[in-house]
C-alpha cells in the first residue's frame, strides 16, 4: 500500500517525536562539524577558480563584488577557497 501511495504523490507526511527529531538534527550536525574541523581550507588562483567554474576572471571580480563568492588576499595574490568553489559547483546558493 506504502508504494501505491509514492506512485500517487512524491510527498509523505511523517509524524517524529520532538525528541527524534532533535536527535537526527543533532547527528547531521555533528557529522558536518566533524568533517570541517577536520579538513584544512585549500585556496586556488584566480586562474585556476575560473577555469574549475567555467567562467572568466571578470565573472570573478563581479561575484566579489556581489558577494557570492568572495576572494580572500594572501599578500598581494587573490585566492578564492576551494571550499566555496564547490559550493557553486554543486549548486548551492550562499550569501554572506
Amino acid at each position: 500500500m506504502m508504494d501505491e501511495f509514492r506512485n500517487q504523490s512524491s510527498q509523505m507526511l511523517m509524524i517524529v517525536s520532538q525528541d527524534d527529531l532533535e536527535r537526527v538534527v543533532q547527528k547531521a550536525i555533528g557529522k558536518l562539524l566533524d568533517q570541517r574541523e577536520n579538513k584544512p581550507e585549500t585556496y586556488l588562483t584566480a586562474e585556476e577558480t575560473a577555469k574549475r567554474l567555467k567562467v572568466d576572471r571578470s565573472t570573478l571580480w563581479r561575484w566579489n563584488k556581489e558577494g557570492y563568492l568572495v576572494s580572500a588576499k594572501v599578500g598581494s595574490k587573490v585566492r578564492y577557497k576551494l571550499s566555496d568553489v564547490e559550493r557553486i559547483q554543486k549548486g548551492e546558493v550562499y550569501e554572506r
